[in-house]
C-alpha cells in the first residue's frame, strides 16, 4: 500500500485536471453536466479562477478575478500549458444557490456560503435550523463529490485522449472540437 504522502505526491495532478476539465464542461457541455444530477443542478465557475504552470524553472501563475472577469487570459494560459489550480464554482438548485471555492491539489472546499434558511425566532428552534445549514453544506460537498466520480469514469476511459483532451484543447484556441 502507498504511503498517503506518496499517493499525494503522484496523483495530486488529478485534482487539477479535474478543475480543468470542470471549467471546460461548465462552459461547453452545461446540459452534460446538469444531466448528471437528478434534481437539475447548474454548476457554473463563479468570478475567481487561478491557473498555474510549473516548470523545472519557475511556476506562472495568473489569477483571475471579478464578476465581469474577461476569461481569455485564462484561455491563454491553458493553451500554455496551465493547469487551474483553485476555481470558484456557483451551484443553483431552483432558487437556491451555493458559492465555494475548490483548490485542485486537495479538492478542499473554502469560503463556502449557502443559501438562506429561515430565521431563528426561538432558543428551540436552533437545532432545526443548525440541521438545515449542516445539510445544506453537504448538498455542496455531493454535488463536488458526483462532479468528480463523472470526471474518474471518464479520465480512465478511452474517450478521454480520444475526445475530452482534443475537445479542451479546441475550445483553449477558439476552434470546434473535432469530431463534433
Amino acid at each position: 500500500m502507498l504511503d498517503v504522502a506518496v499517493s499525494y505526491r503522484r496523483y495530486y495532478f488529478l485534482g487539477l485536471e479535474f478543475l480543468t476539465w470542470l471549467w471546460h464542461a461548465t462552459e461547453n457541455e452545461a446540459d452534460k453536466v446538469a444531466a448528471l444530477f437528478p434534481e437539475g443542478v447548474r454548476v457554473t465557475v463563479g468570478n475567481r479562477i487561478v491557473l498555474e504552470r510549473r516548470s523545472q524553472e519557475d511556476v506562472e501563475r495568473v489569477t483571475i478575478r471579478g464578476d465581469r472577469a474577461e476569461m481569455d487570459e485564462g484561455l491563454v494560459a491553458l493553451r500554455k500549458g496551465a493547469l487551474v489550480v483553485e476555481v470558484q464554482l456557483l451551484v443553483e438548485i431552483g432558487d437556491l444557490q451555493w458559492a465555494f471555492g475548490v483548490k485542485g491539489e486537495s479538492l478542499a472546499i473554502g469560503g463556502l456560503r449557502v443559501p438562506q434558511t429561515a430565521r431563528v425566532e426561538a432558543p428551540d428552534e436552533l437545532e432545526g435550523a443548525i440541521l438545515d445549514k449542516a445539510g445544506l453544506c453537504e448538498k455542496a460537498v455531493a454535488v463536488l463529490e458526483t462532479l468528480y466520480r463523472h470526471f474518474l469514469r471518464l479520465r480512465i476511459s478511452e474517450d478521454w485522449d480520444r475526445l475530452v483532451v482534443p475537445a479542451v484543447k479546441a475550445w483553449c484556441a477558439g476552434r470546434q472540437p473535432p469530431g463534433l
